[in-house]
């Protein structure tokens, strides 16, 4: 899962998600979308415009019944919440004292790239 904070269109995406099904079928391109309302998995789309000029998505994945639906969005959201705590457990803020001198890397050689 990849996080990305990003305000558009009065919601704010904060992840993007792949879910494998059954080790047969791999989707990608799902978000989790956070709005005044709540959190909710919105399915990969394309946009178009239609022939009046306005803009228009269509789902490129959906699920075809609601217990189906169900199954995926819990997915999405029980492992978003996941990655959450486990980063909240994990940042830790590094300050430097001032009397804390930076060292600079090290010059590394240029990987050799042969074709």
């Amino acid at each position: 899962m990849y996080q990305q904070n990003g305000k558009q269109r009065g919601f704010s995406n904060q992840a993007y998600a792949s879910v494998t099904m059954d080790g047969m079928f791999a989707v990608h391109g799902l978000r989790v979308i956070e709005t005044e309302k709540g959190r909710f998995v919105n399915m990969p789309s394309t946009s178009y415009t239609d022939k009046d000029g306005n803009k228009q998505y269509s789902d490129t994945f959906h699920a075809i019944t609601k217990s189906a639906r169900t199954a995926v969005n819990q997915a999405v959201l029980n492992a978003y919440d996941l990655k959450l705590q486990q980063v909240q457990q994990t940042d830790i803020e590094v300050e430097n004292t001032p009397n804390e001198e930076m060292s600079e890397p090290e010059d590394e050689p240029e990987p050799e790239l042969s074709m």
